[in-house]
């Protein structure tokens, strides 16, 4: 069959008087990661259910925060920056949370120095002129970037060259609530020179090029977390929150896990405690398994565990033999190494 090559011209929008865009008003939180846009004055109120949206946002924040600068970096041995690019992006990538919309390379130039370079900076990656507005925030968030990125390039025990940070944009657009992220970065190694200019410390301008690239993400609340505000001094103890914590932080650091154990051909769950059949396939679920097939087993019994089409977040496999012991099944890598254990116990029917 030929392939058709024609196109279609692309017509420029014709101008409507009806079309009128909506007034915006937006507002920043103290550390400027998070922004506020709506198209209601700060007078109307919004409602409950546009509240909780915005407030899931905040709870995830200060998770993914709390996840990233209490894991230790195996490259480092120290907590991860919040400004760790490589932290950032494993959360991003491995939570499922976030749709990639929009990326683009950047070329940034400018003579501004101090405060007004990172007013700048930020209004410029943001597509947001503030005016005359103060962003009292700027400074101290290009400056905790600069020093995470001087960090990475005088590191000799880094795994990532890049430095960035995120903003969650909330907006409340006539009567709909939107959640996005903007995730911008930039490479140490190749911005080294500008950032040992320091230009959020310099008294006199001077001119500097920098090399960003900006991703654009269309965030997705977790809805799992089920109190957004309750009793601040219990939040420690949450399993909700302590749960979402542990999540991120396996994100970061590539923890091999096993969500569920479901019947291969209907993907029902097979729950804890029963008897699986010699003559079913099974199939395990989870997240960064070996990539190189290893084995699995019974933690306890003689029961035997046969895999087949390993993968890194699913493995197939069969039951034979006598398991008369309830037991967790192990994930073991190619060199008999336990990596993944099941929460759920099993043993293997008797005929």
């Amino acid at each position: 069959m030929a392939t058709n090559t024609q196109t279609v011209p692309l017509k420029q929008a014709v101008k409507n008087p009806n079309n009128v865009e909506a007034k915006k008003y937006y507002v920043f939180n103290e550390t400027g990661n998070i922004m506020m846009s709506s198209t209601i004055d700060a007078s109307t109120p919004l409602s409950e259910s546009v509240q909780k949206v915005f407030a899931e946002v905040s709870v995830f924040f200060a998770g993914m925060s709390r996840a990233i600068t209490t894991t230790k970096n195996p490259a480092t041995k120290k907590p991860y920056s919040l400004y760790n690019y490589e932290a950032l992006q494993n959360i991003i990538s491995g939570s499922g949370l976030f749709v990639h919309v929009t990326e683009e390379d950047v070329k940034y130039e400018t003579k501004s120095f101090g405060a007004d370079f990172s007013k700048e900076l930020i209004e410029s990656l943001l597509g947001l002129a503030t005016g005359p507005g103060e962003m009292s925030f700027a400074s101290a968030m290009v400056s905790s970037i600069g020093k995470e990125g001087l960090n990475i390039s005088g590191s000799k025990s880094h795994s990532s060259s890049k430095v960035g940070n995120i903003v969650f944009v909330c907006e409340y657009l006539l009567g709909m609530p939107i959640v996005s992220a903007i995730v911008v970065y930039a490479d140490c190694e190749q911005n080294k020179q500008q950032l040992k200019l320091g230009p959020c410390f310099s008294e006199s301008s001077i001119s500097t090029t920098w090399t960003l690239h900006k991703d654009t993400y269309m965030f997705v609340t977790p809805s799992f977390i089920k109190s957004y505000a309750g009793d601040l001094d219990a939040i420690n103890s949450d399993p909700d929150y302590l749960e979402l914590i542990n999540w991120l932080s396996g994100l970061l650091t590539q923890t091999p896990t096993i969500n569920d154990i479901v019947d291969a051909k209907t993907f029902s769950i097979i729950e804890s405690g029963s008897a699986l059949s010699t003559g079913t396939t099974y199939q395990i679920q989870g997240q960064f398994l070996p990539v190189e097939a290893g084995k699995l087993r019974f933690a306890d019994g003689d029961g035997v565990i046969t895999a087949a089409n390993w993968g890194t977040d699913s493995i197939n496999f069969t039951v034979s033999g006598t398991q008369a012991t309830v037991s967790t099944i192990e994930v073991l890598d190619k060199s008999g190494n336990v990596v993944a254990q099941s929460a759920e116990t099993f043993n293997i029917a008797t005929s």
